[in-house]
């Protein structure tokens, strides 16, 4: 029974020993031409392979090198080049009857070019089309098919007719039953040149030969830690960015691409003048494309900051090199605490150690122009919310505290409201105006400029219910009596309130300046001290308001005689 066995053991070895030898007798490089007739075939392009060599035991051929053709008019570079190609074969029908029957492909460290010419038109769209003609000798097989695909460890360079280039490392692909007649299961895996991974997996197909940009997809996309910087969505230097989460649902179909997900937004800057998002922003869209206008639309889409919904809606244009936004964001009566990271992302820069606290806010945003250079425009507002740490009446300061107007520690915003432009340059306000509790209105415009540097024109009312403290005996005015300071005091407490005042807004948007118009701070103070029967004085220059206040606050500041 021993030997028997043993036997049999012989026999096998025996036989897989012929075999293998019978295989090495093979000239396999006899098989090149066809092998590059039938890819030739398949692609609609020229295949050119290296020399083969038979690997029996993985039943595989292996060639050195492979590359294929680009698409006529797209210069002389390969469409694809790799290292290497590893065929997988039928061993059996190789060895009895020298026929080819290739199972799989798998390519080594290959790199894929694609690019688009200046008609919009893309170096892959004609994959599978009518194959040039084989050389001679050559014969090709009426179809071809594989049962399985894999790309090792690629490069993928796409470039478009805009100019910009983007690389894709370190690609891994798997494909099986790979042909055109149905859907093919696929995977695909990479790493964004500049940051970030992508992974696709889905189903691709029926192939549309000659124009492959259109073939049908339905597939799952996920991209993780997407630096729209050096992924080169946004433009070096600009002063914007941000890092993107996505995972998205897309398919295709008569050449429109739909995608319904959702984006996780991390440190995003939209306006050079603001500063990054501190916490993170997610937007949940659909979206719609034309692949041969590059063009696409916007519906359904929020973006989400804790409880704050903001509606967006409109277009996109991905042709130019930075993709062009064309969009309507809209909000009415959002919970202001919950909006407070998005206002460094459009460069809202409020005083040092200031926030916004309680309320809503509203507003009606058209978004327009490069990614990297949005310009924003429409109007904000503001209601029942506090500026928390920022006391505005106290920066007044001057003869709102001369007439005993005590200054909150807040500023409680009763209503505001402005016309705004948020552009590279800055912000500009025109028309702006707030009610301010327990001080009074401010109304004008005004800008901030790109380093936060403030020129704001404000005219200021104080609330009558407010200047009556100062009417009625309490601070610096109850302690002048009826003397003629007292006057010119009330007289400019009374005109701030009846005819405002100017104010000049400085400074920058961390710090900010008030400064009172000196020349209408002067013929306020002399209005009072003539009396409200006076006829107007002729308007003194500047410095005569300062110099009135100052001799005011000396003779305030004297020591009082004794016996008073």
């Amino acid at each position: 029974m021993k030997r028997l066995l043993l036997g049999l053991i012989v026999a096998v070895l025996a036989l897989v020993g012929l075999g293998v030898a019978a295989l090495l007798l093979v000239d396999v490089n006899h098989f090149r031409p066809q092998i590059q007739a039938s890819l030739g075939k398949a692609l609609g392009r020229e295949v050119s392979i290296g020399e083969l060599h038979l690997a029996p035991f993985s039943g595989s051929l292996r060639a050195d090198e492979i590359r294929i053709a680009d698409a006529p008019g797209f210069g002389n570079q390969s469409f694809i080049n790799a290292r290497s190609l590893e065929l997988g074969v039928r061993l059996w029908p190789l060895l009895v009857n020298r026929q080819l029957h290739v199972t799989s492909l798998t390519l080594d460290q290959p790199v894929v070019r694609l690019s688009q010419n200046r008609k919009g038109d893309w170096n892959f769209g004609g994959l599978g089309g009518a194959a040039s003609a084989p050389a001679h000798g050559e014969t090709a097989p009426a179809g071809f098919t594989v049962d399985r695909l894999r790309i090792d460890d690629g490069r993928i360079e796409l470039t478009r007719m805009a100019g910009d280039r983007k690389v894709y490392d370190h690609v891994q692909l798997s494909a099986d039953r790979l042909g055109t007649q149905a859907a093919f299961p696929f995977a695909l895996k990479a790493d964004v040149a500049g940051g970030g991974t992508l992974a696709l997996d889905g189903k691709l197909g029926p192939w549309l030969a000659g124009n492959a940009v259109a073939t049908p997809i339905d597939a799952h996309l996920a991209m993780h830690d997407l630096d729209l910087v050096g992924a080169g969505l946004m433009a070096r230097g600009s002063g914007v960015g941000g890092v993107l989460d996505l995972d998205t649902r897309i398919a295709s179909a008569r050449g429109v691409l739909r995608s319904n997900g959702r984006i996780d937004a991390r440190k995003l800057q939209l306006v050079a003048s603001g500063a990054p998002s501190p916490q993170p922003l997610r937007i949940d869209y659909q979206a719609s494309y034309r692949l041969d206008a590059g063009t696409g639309q916007l519906a359904n889409t929020q973006l989400h900051a804790g409880k704050a919904r903001l509606a967006i809606g409109g277009s996109f244009d991905n042709r130019p090199a930075v993709m062009r936004l064309d969009l309507k964001v809209q909000g009415e009566r959002q919970p202001v605490d919950d909006l407070q990271p998005l206002l460094p992302v459009f460069g809202v820069i409020l005083p040092k150690d200031s926030r916004l606290a309680g309320g809503t806010a509203s507003i009606d945003l058209t978004v327009r122009g490069p990614l990297d250079a949005l310009v924003i425009h429409g109007p904000v507002s503001l209601d029942d919310t506090r500026l928390a740490g920022y006391s505005l009446g106290a920066k007044l300061g001057g003869a709102l505290a001369l007439a005993g107007i005590s200054a909150p520690k807040d500023t409680v915003i009763r209503h505001a409201e402005a016309m705004l432009t948020i552009s590279p340059r800055g912000i500009d306000a025109d028309p702006a105006k707030a009610q301010i509790a327990q001080l009074g209105s401010f109304t004008g415009k005004g800008r901030m400029a790109a380093d936060g540097a403030l020129d704001f024109r404000m005219l200021v009312k104080l609330d009558e219910g407010v200047t009556g403290a100062g009417q009625a005996g309490k601070g610096l005015a109850g302690l002048l009596g009826s003397s003629k300071a007292a006057g010119a005091l009330g007289g400019l407490i009374k005109g701030m309130s009846t005819n405002g005042v100017g104010v000049h807004v400085g400074g920058t948007a961390s710090a900010p300046s008030f400064k009172l118009d000196p020349g209408a701070a002067a013929g306020l103070l002399e209005a009072g001290t003539r009396g409200t029967g006076a006829k107007p004085a002729t308007r003194q220059p500047a410095s005569n308001g300062k110099d009135m206040l100052d001799s005011l606050l000396q003779n305030a500041l004297k020591p009082k005689p004794s016996g008073h």
